[in-house]
C-alpha cells in the first residue's frame, strides 16, 4: 500500500466534473434542454465552438430529431440488442462500458437519455431483481417476501458500481430520466404517499433510484407547464440557486455557467456567501432581516437572495417565535418547551389541579 498524502487544495487545479440530472414527463423538454446545456459545457471545457457532445440514445434514435440543430452531436444508438440481434438488455455493466468509451474518446460531455432504462428497462435493475427473485424462489410465490432482500443483495451492488462510475467520471454527464405523475391527496394537494425518491410537494416521481438522485451535482424535475424550466429543484446547491430560475428555461448559458464553476471560475462561490449571509440575518428575526434587506448591502444582494426568500421568511418567523417573551421573562420559552400541544398542556394542568384539590380536601 502506497503512502497516504493529504494534498493542499492550492495544489489541486484540475477542474471538477458535473453530473446533472434532468427528469420529467413527456413534453417537458428534457432532450432539447440537455443538448443546449451540453453545448455550453462542451464549449467552456474545450474553449472552442462546435466541441463534440456525446449522446447515448436509448429511445429509438429520438435525439436525431435535433441533428440539424446540433451538428456537433456524436450519437450512439444504445438498444436492448447486441450486434448479433440477441436481447441483452440495459444492465449496469453495459452503461459502465459506454462511459468508459466516452472517456476514451475524450468527449467533454456525455448525455444519457433515457437513463430510466437502467432502472426499469429490459435487463435493468428492477428486471434483474425480478429474475433473481424467481431463481431464488424457484417459482414459489410464498417465498418471495422472505427472499426479496436476498435478491436485492445480488443486484444492488452491480447498480451501485454504475452510480459510482458516474460520480467518478472524468467527463461531464447529463442524465435524463422519465418521471410519472404522482397520485395527489385531494384535501392537502400533496402526494398521497411519500418515498425516498418522492417529495410531498413535487407531483412527479422520477423513474430511477434515490442513490442516483442524490449523487448528482444538480437534480431538477421539469414540468409540462414550463418546458425546460427547473420548476422542481430536488438538489440544487447554493452555487446554482441564482442560475436555476424556475421561471426561466435552462440553456447554453446555464451549461457555460456551471462549467465555469467546475473550473473554479465564475460568480458561484460569491453567490453562496451572499446566501449564507442572508440566512444568518434571517436567524436574527424578522425585524433585523428586514433592516438588512432595506440596507444598501441587502438591496445589492436581492437578485440572488430572492431565490431562497421563502426559506428566509420561514427562518425569520422561527426566530421570532423562539425569542417571543424572552425580553420580559428569559425562562418563558424554556418553560413551554415540553413537546406538548396547547390542548395537551391544558388537559395536564387540569388533571394536576384536580389532584391538588383532592389532596387539600381529604373528605
Amino acid at each position: 500500500m502506497g503512502m497516504i498524502r493529504f494534498i493542499p487544495v492550492a495544489e489541486l487545479n484540475d477542474p471538477l466534473t458535473l453530473s446533472i440530472g434532468l427528469s420529467g414527463g413527456s413534453g417537458t423538454g428534457k432532450t432539447y434542454t440537455a443538448l443546449l446545456m451540453a453545448r455550453g459545457i462542451a464549449e467552456t471545457v474545450t474553449g472552442r465552438k462546435g466541441a463534440p457532445i456525446g449522446y447515448v440514445d436509448t429511445e429509438n434514435r429520438r435525439a436525431l430529431h435535433y441533428k440539424a440543430a446540433f451538428p456537433e452531436m456524436c450519437h450512439y444508438d444504445f438498444t436492448a440488442l447486441d450486434d448479433r440481434g440477441d436481447l441483452v438488455g440495459f444492465g449496469p455493466e453495459r452503461w459502465i462500458a459506454v462511459i468508459d468509451a466516452a472517456e476514451a474518446a475524450e468527449l467533454p460531455v456525455l448525455i444519457l437519455d433515457s437513463f430510466s432504462h437502467a432502472w426499469e428497462g429490459v435487463g435493468g435493475v428492477l428486471d434483474l431483481h425480478a429474475t433473481t427473485l424467481e431463481r431464488l424462489t424457484r417459482g414459489d410465490d410464498s417465498k418471495k417476501d422472505a427472499r426479496s432482500q436476498l435478491a436485492w443483495a445480488e443486484v444492488k451492488p452491480r447498480y451501485r458500481r454504475l452510480i459510482d462510475r458516474i460520480v467518478r467520471a472524468k467527463t461531464n454527464i447529463i442524465i435524463c430520466t422519465r418521471a410519472k405523475p404522482v397520485m395527489q391527496d385531494l384535501k392537502t394537494r400533496q402526494n398521497a404517499r411519500n418515498t425516498k425518491t418522492r417529495r410531498k410537494d413535487v407531483p412527479w416521481d422520477p423513474a430511477s433510484d434515490g442513490d442516483l438522485l442524490f449523487e448528482m451535482t444538480t437534480m431538477v424535475i421539469l414540468d409540462p407547464s414550463a418546458p425546460g424550466c427547473p420548476v422542481h429543484q430536488i438538489k440544487v446547491a447554493d452555487q446554482f440557486k441564482a442560475l436555476l430560475d424556475p421561471r426561466r428555461p435552462m440553456g447554453v448559458d446555464t451549461g457555460r455557467a456551471m462549467a465555469d464553476w467546475a473550473k473554479g471560475q465564475g460568480e458561484a462561490q460569491k453567490q453562496k456567501e451572499l446566501l449564507d449571509l442572508a440566512r444568518s440575518k434571517a436567524r436574527e428575526g424578522s425585524a433585523k432581516f428586514t433592516a438588512w434587506w432595506q440596507s444598501a448591502e441587502g438591496k445589492d444582494a436581492r437578485p440572488i437572495v430572492r431565490t431562497i426568500l421563502a426559506d428566509l421568511q420561514a427562518l425569520a418567523e422561527d426566530a421570532d417565535r423562539d425569542t417571543a417573551g424572552v425580553d420580559d421573562d428569559p425562562f418563558a420559552s424554556a418553560a413551554q418547551d415540553d413537546g406538548l400541544t396547547p390542548a395537551q398542556r391544558a388537559e395536564m394542568e387540569a388533571a394536576e389541579a384536580a389532584f391538588r384539590s383532592q389532596q387539600s380536601d381529604p373528605a
